[in-house]
């Protein structure tokens, strides 16, 4: 009987939580807002891209190509040029991009 009251509530608690639920499956990239020089695939297949000295359209936390190592980048999902990040090497020996 007790069993049967508590699932009861935990399915009228989901009828009543906005938002959507965890186990709906959407588009990676739609899940992300980016800014609207970002969203243009580069010829590489990419959305980042070298702009001079420095990569845009990075993507926080996001794993660094060999090119990118040790270099500046920029957020793809801020104002231009205003959250900088830099691609360093972790204790796991892989390379990603952390805010500086």
């Amino acid at each position: 009987m007790q069993r049967r009251i508590i699932a009861a509530f935990a399915v009228a608690t989901l009828l009543f939580v906005p938002g959507t639920p965890a186990f709906a499956t959407t588009d990676a990239q739609s899940q992300t807002t980016s800014a609207g020089w970002c969203e243009e695939r580069q010829p590489s297949g990419r959305y980042y891209y070298r702009h001079g000295t420095h990569w845009d359209c990075v993507v926080p936390g996001a794993f660094c190509s060999k090119a990118q190592r040790r270099q500046y980048g920029y957020s793809m999902r801020a104002a231009a040029h205003t959250k900088r990040y830099k691609c360093v090497r972790y204790p796991s020996n892989t390379w990603h991009w952390k805010r500086v």
